[in-house]
Formats: structure tokens, sequence, C-alpha cells
């Protein structure tokens, strides 16, 4: 398949989703039928998007998405196959299902009559996934749409690692009906500072991270400024423009290695 790159405006895919549920618990549902074989072959589509889940931070309960008979889950219509990803109170389920939606648009909520204590709700992360501007097309069937997502660290309790800030972008290939082909994500703004007992002093900060779609293709090239502090090393790498090119082939996507340009060492004494 030879791609056709065309950068559209973002379709409302962030906003201020609400869980469907009122003040009831709430089922949260990923796909159904009413036809139990048609049902089960819906989870063909469920690995890739299992990794993109775990990447952003999304961990299931125990034992999800499990296929239920619907009569069998009180407060759902009967007569229904539906995968269930988890059972949430009713203010724990918004955050979880705007989650969700964002990354498999078909998902949904209803009510349920289910006790406290029967409940099991998904964990979500505390910085959720945002969708971008970008969406690429690549063809009638596949479409690159782009995530961002804050991330943190700290040093653990005997100060050793970085205190990091940082921009991770997700790059996500969604078919037709909306199922996760592929993915891949990279890095974007970052801000990393350290003072390590083992390695000595660390800053650096990576800025003005910028997308740009190669037309026809089928490359988006991710470019950040990055700088190291004035105290780097004799011969460290002082600054850079560095470039990661993201790659749609044959229903794949890929993020290359980091390329870095218009190098400048720190001076040597």
């Amino acid at each position: 398949m030879r791609p056709c790159i065309v950068v559209l405006g973002l379709l409302a895919l962030t906003g201020a989703f609400r869980a469907e549920a009122g003040d009831k618990p709430a089922a949260l549902i990923w796909k159904g039928s009413k036809d139990k074989a048609e049902a089960e072959a819906q989870q063909a589509n469920w690995p890739e998007l299992e990794k993109l889940l775990e990447k952003t931070g999304l961990t299931l309960p125990e034992g999800h998405p499990r296929l239920v008979a619907s009569k069998t889950v009180p407060g759902l219509k009967p007569g229904f196959w539906v995968w269930l990803l988890g059972t949430c109170a009713s203010d724990d389920a918004a955050p979880v299902l705007e989650h969700l939606k964002l990354l498999a648009p078909g998902t949904y909520s209803r009510e349920v009559k289910l006790p406290t204590k029967k409940l099991a709700c998904p964990k979500g992360p505390d910085s959720p996934p945002q969708a971008r501007d970008e969406v690429l097309k690549i063809s009638s069937d596949a479409t690159l749409r782009v995530f961002t997502q804050e991330e943190t660290e700290s040093p653990d309790e005997e100060g050793r690692g970085n205190t990091v800030s940082r921009t991770r972008f997700h790059f996500v290939l969604f078919g037709k009906d909306g199922e996760v082909l592929d993915t891949a994500d990279t890095e974007g703004d970052e801000d990393v500072r350290g003072n390590d007992p083992g390695s000595g002093p660390t800053a650096y900060r990576c800025t003005n991270t910028r997308l740009e779609a190669k037309k026809g293709t089928g490359k988006v090239v991710l470019t950040r400024s990055c700088g190291a502090s004035a105290f780097a090393e004799c011969g460290a790498m002082l600054s850079a423009d560095e470039s990661v090119t993201v790659t749609v082939s044959d229903g794949a996507v890929s993020a290359s290695d980091v390329q870095r340009e218009n190098i400048e060492y720190a001076e040597c004494e």
C-alpha cells in the first residue's frame, strides 16, 4: 500500500466526555453483539488496543476484558454478548470512559445494579492522553492520529536518578472501523535535572517540538531543539537539533532512532 497523507482537522476526539450512566454504578463495554460467535470474533482486535492502553497507563481489573451474557449483569438489557472492561462507581466511571473512548471510540457505559463490593473499575494514569490536531489520512482503510501524554520521574529514596518531566507522543494507526492496527511513540519536550552522587550533576532540556507530514511518503517528522547546561563536561554535547521520523507502511507504524544535526560540544579549557 502506497500511503497518501492528507492532514485533516481533528474531529472532536477530546472534550468533556460524560459517562452515559447517572448516579448508579456503570459497566464499561468495549464491544458487543447479539450473536455470541460474532462477539467472540471481535477479540481479534483486542491485542493492539491492549498494548496501547498499557502504554498510556490504563490498567484493567484482573480477568478483563471478559465476554459475558448481558442478562448476567443486573441492569443490562438482556439478549446481548458484551466485552466488559470493568464496573465503576458513577464518580469513577467518567475519567476512565474518557480515556477509553479516546483510543477505542466505540466504548460506552451503561447503568448497572451492583453492590459496591462487587465493582471492579479500571485504574487510569494521573495524566491521561490528549489528542492533537493532526489527523493523517493514510488510505480509505487507515488513519494515523497523534496523542500526547505528560510523564514525570523522580529520584529514588537514596537520591539516585533524575527529576524528569516530558511529553510523550503516541502515533496510533486506526483501521476504518476504529480498531487499533499499530502504534509507535517517541519523546517531545523534555526537562531533565539531577545530581546523582555517582555521576554528578545533570541538566538538559528539549523544547519547541514540532510535527511535519511529508506528503506522499507515509512519513511524519518530529523535531525538537535540545541543550545541556553550561556545566557540561569537556567534549560533551552542548546542544543539537533532534529529529525522529515516523513511518507508516503496510499497515504498520514505526519510529526511527533519533537523528542529530547542528551539534555543538562543550569547549575544553
